[in-house]
C-alpha cells in the first residue's frame, strides 16, 4: 500500500503539526503494507492556490501511490489517524474538525440549500458526543475503542484532513478544485459535489477529532460543546439571532 501525504502550504507549519505528522509515521502507526508515507508540499503563488493543488493531484496520478491523504497546515492529527480512516475502507473519508473560531461548530455538513439543512449535521454531533461524556475534551485525539456509529455522510466537510483513494480522483470532473462562491472560498464544497457527481460519497469519522489551530491552541469537541451548551442555537432550519453568524450575509457557511 503507497500513501502520498499532501500539504498545501503557504507558510511554515508549527511544530506541533510537524509532530503529529512524525508520530504517524511510526512503525505502530503505519498501515499494514505500508513502509513510508512520501510528503508533498505544495507552495501557492500569489492567487493561484488551485492551480497548485490541481497541480499536485495531476502528479499523484502520474505515480503509484494508491492514497492522497490531503493534510493542512494549522490542523495537528493524533499519530493514528491515518490508520483510522483507512479501517472504514470507504474511497473517500475525513477525521472530524471544528471550526477554530466562534461558533465552534463541527464541519459536518449535510449540504448547501436554501433550507440550511447542514444545521442538523452539527445538532447530530452534539446528540452523538452526549452518548459518552467521556468522549469530550481537548486537542487532537481518537475515541477507543472505535464506535461502529462514528462515520457519518455529509455533503461536504473540511479537506483539511481527508483521505482520498486514486479511483476517486480518476473519475472527478477537471479540474478537481475550484475556488467560487461561498464567501470567495469554496473548493471544498466544490471538490466534494464534484466527487458525489462521480458516484463517490463522503464521509467524517467523528472518532477521529483533529485539531485546527488558532495561533497555538485549537478547538476540538470539548470547545464545540462549551460553545453549544452555553448558546441558544437551535435546530431550527433557519439562524436565530445568535447563531446567525453560523452564516454569512449570503446564507453560505463561514469558517
Amino acid at each position: 500500500m503507497k500513501i502520498t501525504q499532501w500539504v498545501p502550504a503557504h507558510e511554515s507549519p508549527r511544530w506541533r503539526v510537524i509532530q503529529g505528522w512524525m508520530d504517524s509515521r511510526l512503525s505502530q502507526n503505519l498501515p499494514d503494507g505500508c513502509n513510508e508515507i512520501p510528503l508533498v508540499r505544495s507552495l501557492p503563488i500569489g492567487d493561484e492556490k488551485m492551480r497548485e493543488w490541481n497541480e499536485v493531484v495531476e502528479t499523484f496520478l502520474k505515480s503509484d501511490s494508491e492514497w492522497l491523504w490531503s493534510t493542512h497546515l494549522d490542523v495537528v492529527v493524533d499519530p493514528g489517524t491515518l490508520k483510522r480512516l483507512l479501517s472504514w475502507n470507504k474511497p473517500f473519508v475525513s477525521a472530524l474538525v471544528f471550526m477554530k473560531q466562534s461558533p465552534v461548530i463541527p464541519h459536518v455538513w449535510t449540504d448547501y440549500d436554501p433550507e440550511r439543512k447542514f444545521i442538523n449535521r452539527i445538532d447530530d454531533t452534539y446528540e452523538w458526543f452526549m452518548k459518552h461524556l467521556d468522549w469530550i475534551r481537548g486537542g487532537a485525539y481518537l475515541i477507543e475503542p472505535k464506535p461502529e456509529d462514528a462515520l457519518i455522510e455529509v455533503g461536504f466537510t473540511s479537506t483539511s484532513c481527508t483521505l482520498v483513494h486514486r479511483s476517486v480522483l480518476e473519475k472527478m470532473e477537471r479540474p478537481w478544485f475550484v475556488q467560487h462562491g461561498l464567501n470567495s472560498g469554496g473548493e471544498d464544497f466544490n471538490f466534494f459535489e464534484k466527487a458525489r457527481n462521480a458516484g463517490f460519497k463522503g464521509y467524517v469519522d467523528r472518532s477521529c477529532i483533529c485539531e485546527h489551530l488558532n495561533i497555538d491552541q485549537g478547538p476540538s469537541s470539548l470547545d464545540f460543546m462549551m460553545w453549544y451548551w452555553n448558546s441558544t442555537y437551535k435546530n431550527t432550519g433557519q439562524p436565530s439571532e445568535t447563531s446567525s453568524s453560523v452564516t454569512g450575509s449570503n446564507g453560505n457557511p463561514t469558517g
